[in-house]
């Protein structure tokens, strides 16, 4: 905020007005009446203590200045800011070389390295932060990452320099020492440095999320209508914040999990699928989904039978489930869901 009221040139005022009545006032609070003003160079305020009817009433009302800072300066004033050491390798005695990502001179392509629980922060926040598979973005800032690794995130040590010094000191904690084998992705590397076209995402989740929207566009054009409804206006986040998870945590995983289940089961376009056909007065979203495929000469059994079972929904809350197998079953489910939809979406009737 204090940056902010110093770009504009303007004045920040707080105003506050708190009031309190009571009945009944304990006789050892020692409630003296009074009226008066306290005054400082930054705030003003009165209080007000005196009987209204049968009641004792407490009266605080003021306000607060905060001026700009003397110096106009902001994060983007990339020549003043402060910039942090990241690693970027291991010197002959096995310790890790650091390097200050505001040093620009040789070091526009030398890579550090980070866990992927780096983007967690931006991901739990998904009204402020966009994550893709080759940035992370706010209204603030915009960070070249290369998301398409599924156990580290490569950045480009300078590109750190566009954080705010607060953002640089999250993603120092992250920061990991290079092993052999450790590299940018060969998607980042088309896109970002060869200027090739955007390719498929490396990563599950977000491929994942690119076939969920190509998917129904193409169903859209061969249909007219989409497969999958939007998501309400609250639930809009979900589609932001769905990842792939990072750690052992068994909230982030049912989160995970129930996303997935209303993307692909609850947003099905029931009224649509269910035109035409006729159906048990039971049928919910996944039988229609069934019997409309069967109309149109498809049938794909695998893929219902998974649907249709109960533990899809129950076996993330499973105090006994191993979690990293958990994992590995979200991912397959990820990709199978998908493949099964692009078979559906190129088939010639």
């Amino acid at each position: 905020m204090k940056e902010y009221i110093t770009m504009r040139d303007m004045n920040f005022v707080v105003c506050y007005d708190f009031m309190r009545l009571l009945k009944n006032i304990p006789s050892d609070w020692n409630i003296e009446h009074k009226d008066e003003l306290i005054k400082e160079s930054n705030f003003i305020y009165s209080h007000l203590i005196r009987d209204v009817s049968d009641e004792t009433q407490s009266w605080v009302m003021g306000k607060v200045f905060i001026k700009p800072n003397e110096i106009k300066k902001s994060h983007f004033d990339l020549a003043e800011s402060k910039n942090e050491n990241f690693i970027i390798g291991v010197d002959d005695e096995g310790e890790s070389i650091y390097e200050n990502c505001g040093e620009t001179d040789g070091n526009h392509f030398k890579v550090t390295y980070f866990k992927k629980e780096v983007l967690n922060k931006y991901y739990n926040e998904p009204n402020k932060y966009q994550v893709d598979g080759f940035s992370v973005d706010s209204k603030f800032f915009r960070l070249k990452i290369d998301n398409n690794v599924d156990e580290y995130i490569p950045v480009f040590l300078t590109n750190l320099r566009m954080l705010p010094e607060m953002e640089q000191l999250h993603w120092k904690q992250y920061n990991i020492t290079p092993k052999e084998g450790m590299n940018i992705s060969r998607t980042y590397y088309r896109t970002m440095i060869e200027g090739e076209w955007a390719e498929q995402p490396e990563t599950v989740d977000l491929f994942f999320k690119s076939k969920y929207e190509s998917f129904n566009k193409k169903w859209k054009d061969k249909f007219g209508w989409k497969l999958y409804k939007p998501l309400s206006s609250k639930d809009e986040y979900l589609f932001t914040a769905l990842h792939k998870i990072t750690s052992n945590n068994v909230k982030a995983f049912c989160e995970q999990t129930s996303t997935i289940v209303k993307l692909t089961i609850d947003r099905l376009n029931e009224k649509e699928l269910a035109k035409g056909l006729h159906l048990d007065s039971k049928a919910r979203g996944i039988a229609k989904f069934e019997k409309f495929l069967e109309s149109k000469g498809m049938q794909i059994p695998d893929m219902f039978q998974f649907l249709r079972n109960s533990h899809w929904r129950s076996f993330a809350t499973s105090a006994n489930f191993n979690l990293e197998h958990n994992r590995s079953v979200c991912n397959a489910i990820t990709i199978s869901l998908f493949i099964h939809s692009l078979q559906i979406g190129i088939k010639k009737n």
